[in-house]
């Protein structure tokens, strides 16, 4: 079943861009694959933050960028797989760094740069794409592919709400 849907946001600061990640990450269980897209300065890692701190996990995030993958566990012992592609430049390289673990389905996966490795959009996942607008302002688009997606849309839909900063909110 190859069922999509997607929802969009704006948000006007780092901390709607976090707490906006704080709520996906509420949603967020074993099996999950996040796939987060945006131009260098986007906002992934403030994204991943929220993420981190919404599953329960009392983790420092940094950007996984020269290390490949940074992994975070939360209170319920599963594993958050942070994964960074931007360095990776021939697909060989994606075996030597443990990609294949952290896209199991043992832990959560979050990953950053994914059209490093076109292979991810044929699984299941989120995709999340941040659009750098201004130096504070961010729109943020979730598009379901798969069921398990589909699922995290509807509650996205649902829990996030416009905040006195007009943060819009918009189902597609």
């Amino acid at each position: 079943m190859n069922t999509q849907s997607a929802f969009q946001i704006t948000t006007t600061s780092v901390q709607q861009t976090i707490a906006f990640g704080t709520l996906l990450g509420q949603h967020l269980q074993r099996g999950d694959m996040v796939l987060l897209a945006g131009d260098l300065g986007a906002g992934k890692t403030h994204l991943t933050k929220g993420i981190v701190a919404g599953t329960g996990s009392n983790d420092q995030v940094t950007s996984p960028t020269f290390v490949f993958i940074n992994e975070y566990r939360t209170p319920v012992h599963v594993t958050l797989y942070h994964v960074d592609l931007y360095r990776i430049t021939m697909s060989a390289e994606l075996d030597s760094i443990g990609l294949a673990d952290a896209t199991a389905g043992h832990g959560i996966a979050l990953i950053e740069w994914p059209e490093r490795d076109p292979s991810l959009f044929d699984m299941p996942h989120l995709a999340v794409h941040i659009h750098h607008l201004s130096p504070t302002t961010r729109t943020i688009t979730c598009t379901a592919h798969g069921v398990r997606a589909h699922t995290l849309i509807g509650l996205l839909t649902v829990a996030w709400s416009p905040t006195k900063d007009n943060t819009h909110a918009r189902r597609n």
